[in-house]
């Protein structure tokens, strides 16, 4: 599978608003608010389900969108008019929303554009400029043979007055080499692999990269349209606050990722779009439009079910790697959790965490595999993953955690979050005796999440939802501790996880059952449990863990975890633990991967 396949498989999986979730009623707005939905290919046969194309939309069903739209609330808008917002205060109209359709194929002219004409719609049109110059491939795999619409097409369309056009940039709708296992991964977002010199490429490479190329595109259009672009349409919505800072140098004020998280703010340094996928009805449109608020509430009660796996387990020789990294995708598969939770570094005994699985200048390099991992996990078996770290990797150095993240998310700016371990540092702050230390140690921590958000923010792909969590070991909880220990940390943190052995200490697990009920349940959404793992393949340890994770279950929490996942243990989770970590709603769809496995695993 090509990359531009893979991408548009999980763009349209992480993107697409579930239309069964959202509720009816328009979202609220203010006066420089908007939405924003992004389509593509028009074709009159295009499947109901199950079609080749996955972006594309059926003409009749576009035809339905806008004739709701004219006689609706809804009011298209320019990116005129969202400059005017930005600069002047304008407002806009009343439940705004931006049409864009991407990539400058045929149908814009030979469909979009008459509907545009018919119905007076406004539109943009966001072109890959080395694709209509015809100087890639790249247009060939995504559309075919002669189906991108040409100059003189596009200068037709530019005389109406009725369609802007933005950049979707000169040639970075592509994947580049991303590592030594020879991941592509967006060209906007990656630090380029060269596999002669065997390094990455440097800040002022890649940045050099990311502005010859959106100076390029605006020149082209300048060139053969005559006009002075003010947006950047970043392919597959890979885009951060580093390549928007690029952008606006290169000319482009305005600045388009993908997402569903919340409504458009005219002075947002970049905008989310929702992405048109599965040829949705007007229906469907009108739903997506309307849930643009409801779904972002929604993200914080999605359940969670994860494995950690420690990435020491893998072998050094990249070939038993990528069987061994086959094998845990074909098992996470057949468990059907949704969440990976991988080690960033080493565990040395009684050592400062002296080494990484990911390229940093702080630490020696174990082994380059955490951005495969990463990538394989996220494409193949779509699950989120979050890396585990230390909240000081080295005591001397307390804030080399904030150095190292930023090393981690440059080079995986895709990555879903960061669990911040405390180990015990925060065990006073929640048992029955809490003493100034320990309170300055509370401030040292929670101060250092928040510097640690700020550092990471210019990598972080913005088409992704990042979450910062916060890992405690609780070994003791005193009465109302539950409650202080959400009260305190959750305004600072996406989630809390926390860290109960209660295998070893019961006492603890039945605290947390006894006061998780004073929580609401917005706080419950908000907690990730982890249960240790001490014997990993003991029937008897794991029989006990199902009881544990089906009473949390019981009392509300959704967001569970089980710790020490590993190869030679992966056959008794599957056969002790499936029913509460498997989110499987179906026996139809069960599968066994230990019957009749390859005893190498299988290719990732």
């Amino acid at each position: 599978m090509n990359f531009l396949n893979i991408f548009k498989i999980l763009s349209a999986c992480a993107v697409l608003l579930p239309v069964h979730l959202v509720a009816a009623e328009p979202a609220k707005f203010d006066a420089h608010h908007f939405v924003s939905l992004t389509f593509h290919d028009v074709r009159d046969d295009v499947l109901k389900n199950g079609d080749r194309d996955v972006y594309a939309i059926n003409t009749q069903n576009l035809v339905q969108f806008f004739e709701w739209l004219k006689r609706s609330e809804w009011t298209p808008i320019t990116l005129k008019q969202i400059m005017a917002s930005r600069e002047h205060g304008v407002p806009l109209p009343k439940n705004a929303v931006l049409i864009s359709f991407d990539d400058g194929a045929l149908s814009g002219y030979s469909h979009v554009y008459p509907l545009v004409k018919q119905y007076q719609i406004p539109v943009v049109f966001a072109l890959v400029t080395s694709w209509t110059e015809g100087n890639t491939q790249a247009a060939y795999e995504a559309y075919g043979q002669n189906n991108l619409m040409s100059w003189k097409q596009l200068q037709d369309i530019q005389k109406s007055g009725l369609v802007e056009f933005a950049s979707h940039s000169h040639d970075l709708h592509k994947g580049l080499l991303a590592n030594m296992q020879k991941n592509e991964k967006p060209a906007a977002l990656t630090r380029q692999y060269d596999p002669i010199q065997k390094r990455y490429e440097t800040e002022s490479e890649y940045s050099q990269r990311i502005y010859t190329d959106l100076v390029k595109s605006k020149q082209v259009l300048q060139q053969k349209l005559g006009i002075d672009p003010l947006a950047i349409i970043w392919p597959y919505g890979a885009v951060n606050q580093q390549v928007t800072k690029i952008a606006n140098q290169a000319g482009f004020p305005l600045s388009f990722s993908l997402g569903t998280e919340k409504l458009n703010d005219s002075n947002d340094a970049t905008f989310q779009r929702g992405i048109i996928s599965n040829n949705p009805t007007a229906e469907n449109l009108r739903e997506q439009l309307t849930g643009f608020m409801e779904y972002a509430q929604l993200q914080d009660y999605e359940p969670i079910r994860a494995v950690q796996f420690d990435l020491a387990q893998f072998s050094q020789d990249n070939t038993q790697f990528n069987q061994q990294l086959g094998s845990l995708l074909n098992n996470l598969s057949a468990l059907k959790t949704n969440t990976l939770i991988v080690n960033a570094f080493t565990d040395q005994k009684n050592a400062a965490y002296a080494q990484s699985y990911f390229p940093t200048t702080h630490l020696k390099l174990a082994q380059d595999i955490l951005s495969r991992t990463q990538w394989q996990t996220r494409t193949r078996v779509f699950h989120r993953v979050y890396t585990q770290m230390p909240i000081a990797p080295d005591p001397e150095q307390a804030h080399l955690v904030i150095d190292l993240s930023k090393d981690l998310i440059r080079n995986n700016p895709n990555l879903d979050g960061i669990i911040l371990k405390t180990d015990q540092q925060l065990a006073c702050r929640y048992s029955s005796v809490v003493n100034t230390a320990c309170l300055e140690k509370e401030a040292q921590i929670v101060e250092l999440t928040q510097q640690l958000k700020v550092a990471v923010a210019p990598y972080l792909n913005q088409s992704n939802t990042f979450q910062l969590i916060l890992q405690l070991s609780l070994t003791d909880l005193a009465d109302q501790g539950l409650k202080q220990i959400v009260n305190t940390y959750l305004p600072f943190v996406s989630l809390l996880n926390i860290e109960i052995d209660s295998l070893d200490n019961i006492n603890s697990y039945q605290k947390f059952i006894q006061q998780v009920g004073h929580l609401t349940a917005s706080q419950k959404a908000r907690l990730m449990v982890t249960l240790v793992n001490h014997n990993p393949s003991s029937p008897k340890q794991l029989q006990r863990l199902q009881q544990h994770y089906l009473n949390l279950q019981r009392h509300g929490i959704q967001k569970l975890v089980l710790s020490n996942y590993r190869f030679d243990n992966a056959k008794a989770v599957h056969e002790q633990l499936f029913t509460p970590l498997s989110l499987n709603d179906s026996p139809m769809s069960y599968r066994n991967p230990f019957i009749q496995q390859h005893v190498n695993g299988e290719q990732p």
